[in-house]
């Protein structure tokens, strides 16, 4: 038994995927074309380089306790760790080999189970609550949509989930497009999501019969692959076509796409009729979502059925009495949901399940006014942890103090998931990582004494826990010095001061946005307090990283960003601005205002490649050695300015060209070469001579 069929062409797919590794492995295909073909896969590669994740669709979270075993079996063979349940109801095999990744593949199409579409800009895993309402739509849809090959080449992924009530276990309200059920049909959401910019779905239609299914997710699937945005990927989910439409214009060539699927008069969608079940679902909390494989082999023997949850948790229904596999941990510790963050993924920028590990410590204890409230955590800004929809959220981002970057938390609080009432949590402020647990404890506390008995959190919040986290916030978010206290510098379970670009391959710009994003925030501070000088200097170093350029002083920001910004990315005029600041003169609001407005401006154009547009064009000159390789020495530079220099070096260079680059030992050996592969530039050497580091890279043609 399956819960959804496995697509025709899925065999000859997998060929082509093993044909693709095996070139790659050989030398003779490049890693950004196939990551082209393995995200979509399902496979990612995690911050270890050359060490890959398998991501298993279950549709509405459905496995079969066979299935289960054999999940559990294959991922022995192949790695050690346990498997890992998702926010949105799969389950991942961690730290296997790519060549693995496509035995994984092979075994898995045995059990009737696929990670085709776990990535990429894809038809991804359809959510739902474990309902018996909803089920059989989940898995009818999921069948449909992943025989379609249009499926698997949209502007952006594509979420749809599904709700048995109006309570949106299933987080309809928060996708893309959103099926809520009722007699006969659904109410229908869509234009929701989270990540960066998260957004509310919008209510599409108060009822549709429940044949209408396909027909509007097929209607969703063909306005998105016909209007969405495939130039900015961060620009191109479906949320970002809406507000760009607006709501009049969106539904109305929703509609448009609606009506031409009807004319093709597909099939509504085969649903079989479930068991009637008499037996109740149990919930199974999983502590970061991991379950060993041999508890998950003996859960699998003694039950009837399983579902994994949004929260990364299981429900299972027993066959008789069973011990749980679950860890004894406090109840609010077992709804919190948490993403892998920097400890795999290689967009984390904090190790957000150390941070879930560190709260745990404070052992909370039970209580009827802390049980029910949900805790999430993000390692970035991305959302996997879904803070947006929290209680009590945290998102990883990057701070500089003392002339360090510092790991730290924008701490979110106020969301709520239920159909009509659904809402973003609010951005509190923004705490040292190593202060968190404390300020969740002693919060936590405050809730106990005075959130009254049965009230929602919510409410709560809006009367009471607002103030209180406003002034715990501010309790703890001062940073000390590095001399003064270094352990705020380190990361949870980090042995080295914290690194925006530690280990990262291709990601490296997540600390950088990070850095940026503190200096725009200190020009707001500035403005308020009529302190023109700092907006100045503000705006004149925010973009500064982008080239690799570090400045030692205030005075050296100024004349880096006139010399590399002014005449070249802005306006001339402005070098008057900035004269003024080297001379000691006045600066009036409207050059300050008119200066940070220009910087932010030229911040939104600028490209995933940290290029901006230029007023004039000019070729770059590149020295070049008798060898005729292109030499650069970044032994000195720091993480992530050497790589940012790297990657400006080769923007210069023709494909097949060399660079040889000197690099320090320890973080810059470790992180550049793997961030510079990533790019799909080709390592040719690395060898170390007295006591620094010498890579040879060949620049590949596209990058």
């Amino acid at each position: 038994m399956s819960f959804y069929k496995l697509p025709e062409s899925l065999d000859s797919e997998i060929k082509e995927y093993e044909k693709l590794v095996k070139e790659y492995k050989a030398g003779k295909l490049a890693a950004v074309k196939m990551k082209a073909f393995r995200v979509p896969f399902g496979v990612y590669e995690q911050r270890e380089p050359e060490t890959y994740m398998c991501r298993i669709r279950l549709p509405g979270g459905a496995i079969t306790p066979e299935q289960l075993t054999g999940v559990a079996e294959i991922s022995e063979k192949y790695t050690s760790r346990p498997l890992h349940f998702t926010t949105r109801e799969e389950v991942q095999i961690h730290h296997v080999t790519l060549e693995d990744t496509v035995s994984i593949i092979k075994e898995l199409k045995e059990l009737g189970l696929s990670t085709r579409g776990g990535g990429g800009n894809t038809i991804r895993n359809i959510l739902g609550d474990g309902s018996s309402e909803v089920d059989p739509y989940i898995q009818a849809l999921t069948s449909r949509l992943i025989a379609e090959q249009d499926s698997w080449s949209l502007p952006r992924k594509l979420k749809i989930a599904f709700s048995g009530d109006s309570s949106d276990r299933g987080l309809a309200t928060c996708n893309d497009l959103g099926f809520i059920y009722k007699p006969s049909g659904f109410s229908v959401y869509i234009a929701g999501g989270m990540g960066a910019k998260p957004r509310v779905a919008a209510k599409l239609y108060d009822f549709v019969p429940a044949n209408q299914v396909y027909n509007i997710a097929k209607a969703a699937k063909n306005l998105f692959d016909k209007y969405g945005n495939r130039k900015n990927k961060h620009a191109a989910r479906l949320r970002f076509l809406f507000e760009k439409l607006g709501k009049g214009e969106f539904i109305r060539r929703f509609e448009e796409e609606l009506t031409a699927v009807k004319k093709q008069n597909y099939p509504s969608l085969a649903i079989d009729d479930l068991p009637a079940q008499t037996k109740s679902w149990q919930d199974v909390p999983l502590f970061l979502g991991d379950l060993e494989t041999a508890k998950a082999k003996q859960l699998a023997k003694d039950i009837e059925s399983i579902r994994a949850t949004p929260n990364q948790n299981l429900k299972i229904r027993r066959r008789g009495y069973i011990s749980s596999p679950a860890q004894a941990i406090d109840p609010i510790i077992g709804r919190a949901i948490v993403c892998t963050g920097a400890d795999t993924c290689r967009l984390g920028i904090c190790l957000s399940r150390k941070l879930l590990s560190a709260i745990k410590d404070k052992k909370m204890g039970s209580s009827d006014k802390i049980d029910d409230i949900k805790i999430n955590i993000s390692g970035c800004p991305n959302s996997c942890g879904r803070h947006h929809i929290a209680d009590i959220g945290f998102f990883g981002v990057a701070k500089r103090h003392d002339n360090r970057p510092v790991p730290c938390y924008t701490v979110v609080m106020g969301g709520v998931v239920f159909e009509g009432k659904t809402k973003i949590a609010e951005k509190a402020g923004v705490l040292p990582a190593k202060a968190i647990p404390d300020f969740v404890a002693e919060y936590l506390k405050h809730v106990k004494a005075h959130r009254k008995s049965g009230e929602p959190f919510f409410d709560y919040y809006i009367r009471q826990g607002k103030d209180e986290a406003v002034r715990l916030i501010e309790k703890y978010s001062p940073i000390p010095g590095f001399s003064e206290n270094k352990d705020y510098y380190f990361d949870f379970g980090a042995d080295r001061p914290f690194s925006v670009a530690e280990k990262v391959e291709g990601e490296c710009s997540a600390g950088i946005y990070d850095l940026i994003d503190w200096d725009f925030e200190n020009i707001k501070i500035a403005m308020a307090n009529n302190d023109f000088r700092r907006v100045v200097l503000s705006a004149a170093r925010a973009l500064l990283v982008t080239k690799g350029l570090e400045p030692k002083s205030e005075a050296e920001a100024i004349v880096l960003f006139k010399q590399n910004f002014i005449g070249r990315h802005l306006d001339a005029l402005f070098g008057g601005t900035v004269d003024k600041y080297l001379n000691n003169q006045e600066i009036t609001l409207d050059e300050a205002k008119g200066l940070a407005s220009a910087v932010k401006a030229l911040y939104d154009s600028m490209d995933n490649s940290l290029k901006f547009p230029e007023l004039n064009h000019k070729e770059v000159e590149v020295l070049r050695s008798p060898r005729g390789a292109v030499e650069r020495d970044f032994r000195g530079v720091t993480c992530p300015m050497n790589f940012v220099k790297t990657k400006l070096v080769l923007e210069t260079m023709q494909p097949g060209e060399i660079l040889e680059i000197l690099l320090d030992d320890g973080e810059p050996i470790e992180n550049v070469p793997a961030s510079v592969k990533a790019e799909g530039h080709k390592i040719l050497k690395q060898e170390k001579v007295a006591g620094y580091w010498r890579v040879i890279i060949r620049k590949e043609g596209g990058n």
